[in-house]
């Protein structure tokens, strides 16, 4: 039997052939080839029922009630912690009734702000959105949405038990609800491994839940993430869960996932697939998007039209991400990206649809391949009109006109002429078959001699005025030219009558002559020619029942795109941490690919230092996720640790244009690989717009932040440790409700541990106090040792002391920028010298004498301390090297708490470092300035 089948078979195969052989070959669009992409309208519940998985011809296939194969197509919500808005019911019905979608799934997001911080407000908008659902007659997943961590056992998962048995009782068995109980196991820490172990890790998370919802009398349709972020349904198909209504679901993207023709490669998606249907388990793809992984970049269309073929020629359901009005290629619906576009509302309105130009390409795209329907893109460049006066002859020539060499008439007969700037045509009386087709007798002028070349692309009418002594007719066709497009015969020649004209003040007649693409098909391709759309030359066939007529302000005219002026950031750079800025380059920095602000970032001095800046101005009209209009800037693939470092701290600084209400939020975030891309440090920095009245500017107009993260506490109790690679670094500036438009600067953005911290106030401190200039503080090298006279002037500048003076140290240069300081010390008798009036101002000083010099100063300002004594130097194992003059001194600095020493060492005859004088006058600063 199977012989004589496999004969029919092979004389059908040799029939085709012939008759592919003799039938001329036909070119399809990918769109009619793909016979799978246009499809029958999905079921709805209402008349699909329960879902039910059967075998059918050997394969796991999802079914409706009465055991026929149904596919489900819709999208999914993004997650609910941030946009909730999609709950709407125009929403719902929108993507019921005009998208066609019999399904919709709801990311709740477990951790990251998501159900695991607000339970009871999450679980609301999930229970809404599951009564929208059945109201608008779709099926509804109920997503767990495992992620960050990457395994489902992780504590912050532990409430899943739970939430699906109070979903279950509140609908018992309800033919609508999926429940999907881990949306993408992975190896984000805690995670799975991606082999059978970690299938073994999810499938034991799995079971209790679905044997308490088969036990309440559940048998609803129930879908189990895989290892890898739901990419190994072959594991699951190897070890199955003992349930005949459990799918396990797989997840791509189209821009990094390859399709594959067979079973065998374990690193592909659709070849997991393929063998988890050939050993009999049924698959879900419930995650996919056009994007990368990442959710940027494509859209990747054609990579989706092959997955989709594959999906919907076997059968799986599917389900896009996401309905978001996110910066990001997978989002279905426009973003707000400051100075470009407003965001869509995801609220539809009472019409219940969104229009096409409201949606993404992605949007645009999932919403034609639910409908089943042709995908027909619309055209989404803005456009503008455009009118371009090629010849206007105002300069009192013929502007390149004249008798073109393969005119039948000649120029003996016809005579061209400037008269009042327009072209003057004399001896028509030879040139005059007016019909439409017949223009061939008619005179050729040509203006082989222009120098005018205009951009013609988009261009829809070319109109000329025709002046004549009289009411008359005058015919005219027309062959513009290009480089490449040389010749095409007009269509027809166009023809303005008697009753076209219009007396002009000075007694003449005038009517205007058009012709379209439609009438010259040579100007139809140089029009929607992108690449030459130059008309470097003109021919017009020119008949007219008149001997004389002049033309004028020949001129093109439509509608095309405009083009968008690049944005010219800054040199790229090298990613450098810390980011100084100081080679004029952004060090690596650039704008994330979801930032809400794309503005050009420059390289511009803020506090006499060079910064990254950007303009920005928050939208009027706030979306409800306040980083969806935020600037979002990036330090991409740095790849570096923290160290031993505590904190990442940076200069934040304002100048505005406007800025009278509302707040900015400072976030900082992290994408460590082992914890799921994502880390975002706690306690965000406010920055109530109010406060700036009342805030002290730099002396360029600034207003200063310094801005530091404790990199200890990140949120969902995510670590980062010493080693952990942080891969990237993002810095959001989130709109609080504000006004605020202006300049915002980044600099100095460095890890720090607590001492560099000190050190920076300490600067910040001789800055404020004119000690050191600030666009100095990068060169100077706070390691090497400071002198007495640096140090003199840092302590008087410090403690603003002043005094008169009539004479210094004889050594002390008047010229040097310590000498008042020095003079002002001496007349305080701070210092009496070294001896014979010298002060020896360039050697480095030694502790002692720092010491000293800063008890001497501080009882001129009558400083409060408490006085100290041999005792408080015992803690130093040399503090018996401490001169026996300078015991009390050095004793009562150390009490006070302005100095420690270093290791139990005093190391009192050993020079100063800048930084460790810089330090000890900030903790007496910060002491008198509590």
């Amino acid at each position: 039997m199977f012989r004589n089948t496999n004969k029919r078979i092979l004389a059908f195969v040799i029939v085709v052939a012939m008759l592919m052989y003799f039938i001329p070959t036909m070119t399809f669009a990918v769109e009619e080839d793909s016979s799978h992409l246009i499809t029958n309208q999905a079921k709805k519940p209402s008349t699909a029922g329960a879902l039910q998985l059967l075998n059918k011809n050997g394969v796991k296939t999802l079914c409706d009630k009465d055991g026929n194969p149904i596919q489900l197509r819709g999208m999914s919500t993004h997650g609910l912690q941030w946009f909730p808005e999609i709950i709407n019911n125009n929403a719902f019905a929108a993507l019921s009734k005009d998208w066609g979608s019999n399904v919709i799934r709801l990311a709740m997001y477990v951790a990251e702000g998501g159900y695991s911080k607000d339970p009871e407000i999450i679980k609301k908008r999930v229970i809404d959105g599951i009564d929208l659902a059945i109201a608008n007659d779709m099926y509804v997943i109920v997503d767990w949405h495992v992620l960050t961590p990457g395994d489902p056992n992780a504590d912050v998962y532990k409430g899943a038990m739970d939430f699906f048995k109070e979903i279950s009782q509140k609908y018992p068995n309800n033919p609508h609800i999926i429940y999907e109980l881990a949306n993408e196991p992975s190896p984000n820490d805690p995670g799975v491994t991606n082999d059978a172990a970690g299938w073994a890790k999810v499938k034991s998370y799995a079971e209790p839940i679905i044997k308490i919802l088969r036990d309440s009398g559940n048998k609803n349709l129930i879908i189990v993430g895989s290892p890898n972020w739901s990419q190994r349904p072959d594991l699951a198909a190897e070890n199955p869960i003992n349930d005949n209504n459990t799918a396990y679901s797989f997840h791509f993207y189209s821009g990094t996932h390859k399709t594959s023709t067979d079973s065998t490669d374990r690193g592909n998606i659709m070849s997991n697939a393929r063998y988890a249907l050939e050993h009999g388990v049924a698959v879900f793809c419930s995650e996919w998007g056009t994007s990368e992984a990442s959710g940027n970049n494509g859209p990747y269309l054609k990579e989706a039209d092959e997955w989709l073929e594959f999906l919907n020629a076997n059968n799986i359901s599917w389900i896009n991400w996401s309905l978001t009005n996110k910066n990001e290629t997978s989002g279905s619906f426009i973003p707000f990206i400051s100075g470009k576009s407003d965001a869509t509302n995801l609220n539809p309105g009472d019409d219940q649809v969104w229009s096409l130009k409201e949606l993404s390409v992605s949007g645009e795209y999932a919403r034609a391949r639910i409908k089943g329907i042709k995908y027909e893109p619309i055209e989404r460049s803005e456009k503008e009109e455009f009118t371009t006066n090629v010849w206007d002859f105002n300069d009192g020539t013929t502007q390149g006109f004249g008798i073109n060499g393969d005119s039948p008439i000649k120029a003996d007969s016809i005579t061209l002429a400037n008269e009042k700037n327009a072209l003057k045509i004399t001896g028509l009386n030879n040139s005059n078959d007016l019909t439409e087709g017949n223009y061939w007798a008619n005179v050729r002028l040509s203006a082989d001699g222009t120098s005018n070349k205009p951009n013609i692309f988009g261009a829809e009418k070319l109109t000329m005025d025709v002046i004549t002594a009289a009411p008359a007719t005058v015919s005219i066709a027309a062959i513009p030219q290009s480089s490449t497009h040389g010749w095409a015969n007009p269509t027809r020649a166009i023809a303005v009558k008697p009753a076209d004209f219009v007396k002009q003040e000075d007694g003449t007649y005038k009517a205007v002559l058009t012709i379209t693409p439609a009438d010259s098909p040579n100007f139809d391709s140089i029009a929607k020619d992108s690449k030459d759309s130059t008309m470097t030359n003109i021919i017009l066939f020119v008949g007219a029942d008149t001997d004389v007529i002049s033309l004028d302000n020949i001129t093109v005219s439509g509608n095309r795109a405009v083009v968008e002026a690049p944005v010219e950031h800054a040199p790229i750079g090298k990613a450098t941490l810390p980011s100084t800025f100081e080679d004029s380059t952004r060090q690596g920095w650039a704008w994330d690919a979801t930032s809400g602000v794309q503005s050009a970032l420059t390289i511009k001095d803020a506090n006499e230092s060079k910064a990254i800046s950007w303009e920005v101005k928050y939208p009027e009209v706030k979306p409800v996720d306040g980083w969806a209009s935020a600037p979002r800037i990036m330090l991409g693939n740095v790849n570096t640790t923290r160290g031993n470092n505590k904190y990442l701290t940076f200069d934040f600084y304002l100048k505005p244009t406007q800025a009278s209400k509302g707040s900015l939020t400072i976030s900082l975030a992290f994408a460590p690989p082992s914890l799921g891309f994502w880390a975002q440090a706690t306690g965000d920095v406010n920055i109530p717009l109010s406060s700036l009245s009342k805030m002290k500017k730099t002396t360029d107009g600034l207003y200063h932040f310094q801005v530091k993260y404790d990199l200890d506490k990140i949120n969902d109790g995510k670590v980062l440790t010493a080693n952990t690679v942080l891969r990237d670094i993002t810095i959001v500036v989130a709109d609080g409700n504000s006004d605020f438009a202006g300049t915002m600067y980044l600099d100095n953005i460095r890890f720090e541990n607590d001492s560099k911290t000190e050190l920076n106030n300490s600067i910040t401190m001789l800055v404020s106090k004119g000690i050191i200039n600030n666009a100095d503080v990068k060169k100077i090298n706070f390691n090497s040792s400071i002198s007495r006279g640096e140090f003199l002037m840092w302590i008087v500048k410090t403690l603003d002391l002043n005094a008169k003076f009539s004479s210094n140290f004889s050594d002390v240069n008047k010229k040097g920028s310590y000498y008042n300081s020095v003079g002002i010390a001496k007349a305080l008798g701070i210092t009496s010298g070294v001896g014979n009036n010298k002060f020896n101002p360039n050697k480095a000083i030694s502790r002692e004498d720092m010491l000293v010099l800063t008890y001497k100063a501080l009882k001129i300002v009558n400083k409060n301390l408490a006085k100290g004594n041999a005792n408080d130097l015992k803690q130093f194992t040399d503090a018996s090297k401490v001169s026996k003059n300078a015991v009390e001194s050095v004793a009562t600095i150390v009490k006070n708490g302005f100095y420690s020493g270093d290791a139990k060492k005093l190391n009192p005859k050993a020079s100063v470092a800048k930084s460790e004088a810089a330090l000890m006058l900030y903790k007496i600063y910060s002491s008198l300035h509590k």
